[in-house]
């Protein structure tokens, strides 16, 4: 059959990501004998007409639409993309008969919600692999829809069904499908003018050496979208891969391994420095760690193995907003990494939340005193507020907070900041002046002249703007019900190869 892939994403800052998701869907099907165009969003300017033009040029059996995120997950600029998603639906439906399928990590959040919005044909929740390979099957050969991995539809009752993913995807099988990729993610250029941290950006390849999570932190959804257990590639593997992918495309000077943390559990980590080692691969390369599992042995295995940079998930600077976002770690840990890294070459960067559940005015204020007095990192990636997604702790925590309403979904973003820092205005010119005054440090991508606010009131404006206009559009279309038993798929362990 002949497919196109859509990439959606629109989010450039830090630095464009490479859609590693829309490169594992497409090396799937290609391995099942399909054939597979795509359509990278992130450089098209008028976003329907390149998909009009693309659809026209071409005759498609399938159009899959990857949703990388519901949204840019930031409160003080918020951009949702479910419009632009359900329009590229109906752009879709006027100038093909094609089966239309949503999927990706943004769908998959909040698949009912999404589908019920978007109205394609089927979604796929989850892993994507083994599930659109098998539905494509089911469109050729017929079958049951109940056996197809992830797959969301709507049964003969209009109910909608959400079958189980069933992560049996072998990681090692398959690697992404890099040709996928636009030449002019790796200019030079590209990354420098988004990237503020750097004034120079080598062209960056990405990959992932695990699938999964066993971290309980109490706003992430990593372990809906990718699983509760860890899945490995060989350390082996990993290394040929990078050596492979360098050799494609000798514009890439640096990689980064995209795993959500790439040192839990820190044994397969370690194997995978170790192999680097062996391999004597000479190519910098950066990760995201959780403080959890960091060692003085570690740093020195990863700086032998070639990391120049770690982005460390320490969340927030103080014991009671880690303790209360379940991170498993204390404000002592997050001194001891840090110190640990300022004395290695490697150079390291905090990503943290400010004015999540239970943090007061004052002990916001104490904990950038703190970070001030003792921490010195490179950079600080800083957000006020959290994403609210369901199904997590902070989702329970914004209902009793008066932040969210008893059954009021996510799909539309909201954000979780504590209302007395929101109305305290001396604490939130504390914040920006103190972001402003340090070069390294982020407060998203900047406020210029802005106050926090009044950006914090045009936020919550826009968010209610959103909500309003999710209400009109669900005008006319059903709300869906849910079938009354989930549904378990059969496990399918996808092998490389061709029909």
């Amino acid at each position: 059959m002949r497919v196109l892939l859509i990439s959606t994403n629109k989010i450039r800052v830090p630095r464009p990501a490479l859609p590693i998701g829309m490169a594992y869907i497409s090396a799937a099907l290609k391995h099942a004998g399909h054939q597979v165009d795509v359509l990278d969003l992130l450089w098209e300017s008028r976003e329907l007409k390149a998909v009009r033009e693309k659809l026209t040029t071409g005759t498609y059996d399938v159009v899959g639409i990857a949703v990388r995120n519901l949204d840019n997950l930031t409160f003080i600029d918020p951009v949702f993309f479910g419009p632009m998603t359900e329009k590229i639906v109906q752009c879709v439906r006027k100038y093909t008969s094609a089966t239309v399928v949503l999927g990706g990590s943004g769908f998959s959040v909040e698949p009912l919600s999404f589908f019920e919005y978007a109205q394609p044909d089927y979604g796929i929740a989850g892993e994507g692999e083994a599930g659109i390979v098998q539905l494509l099957d089911h469109l050729e050969s017929g079958g049951r829809l109940e056996s197809i991995s992830g797959l969301c539809y709507l049964d003969d009752n209009g109910k909608f069904c959400q079958n189980q993913s069933s992560q049996a995807f072998d990681l090692g099988a398959l690697e992404p499908d890099r040709s996928v990729y636009d030449p002019r993610y790796f200019e030079e250029g590209v990354s420098a003018a988004s990237d503020l941290t750097r004034d120079h950006q080598p062209a960056i390849e990405t990959l992932q050496t695990k699938r999964g999570c066993k971290l309980f932190c109490s706003y992430c959804i990593i372990r809906k979208t990718e699983g509760k257990g860890d899945r490995f590639k060989d350390p082996a593997e990993v290394v040929g891969e990078i050596q492979r992918a360098m050799a494609e495309n000798p514009a890439v000077r640096e990689f980064e391994i995209v795993d959500a943390t790439f040192n839990y559990p820190m044994e397969y980590a370690a194997e995978v420095c170790e192999e680097m080692i062996r391999a004597k691969l000479d190519v910098p390369w950066y990760c995201q760690l959780t403080p959890n599992a960091v060692t003085p042995e570690f740093v020195k295995l990863l700086h032998a193995a070639g990391c120049i940079r770690v982005d460390l998930g320490t969340d927030a600077l103080t014991d009671e907003a880690l303790a209360d976002l379940m991170k498993g770690f204390d404000m002592a840990r997050v001194l001891e990494i840090d110190r640990l890294f300022t004395a290695s070459p490697i150079e390291h960067t905090h990503c943290i939340f400010l004015g999540g559940p239970g943090e007061t005015p004052e002990a916001l204020r104490e904990s950038i005193r703190f970070t001030e007095r003792y921490l010195n990192p490179a950079q600080i990636y800083a957000n006020l507020g959290i994403r609210i997604l369901s199904g997590t702790k902070l989702q329970r925590q914004a209902v009793k907070a008066g932040i969210l309403r008893e059954g009021q979904g996510t799909f539309v973003p909201a954000f979780y900041v504590e209302p007395a820092i929101l109305a305290d205005r001396d604490t939130l010119d504390f914040v920006r002046n103190a972001y402003l005054s340090h070069k390294n440090w982020y407060l998203w991508w900047g406020l210029g002249g802005q106050n926090l606010t009044d950006r914090s009131a045009e936020t919550v404006q826009a968010v209610a703007d959103m909500h309003q206009e999710y209400e009109y559009v669900m005008q006319g279309k059903p709300r869906l019900e849910r079938a009354p038993k989930p549904v378990t798929a059969q496990p399918l362990k996808l092998t490389i190869g061709t029909k």
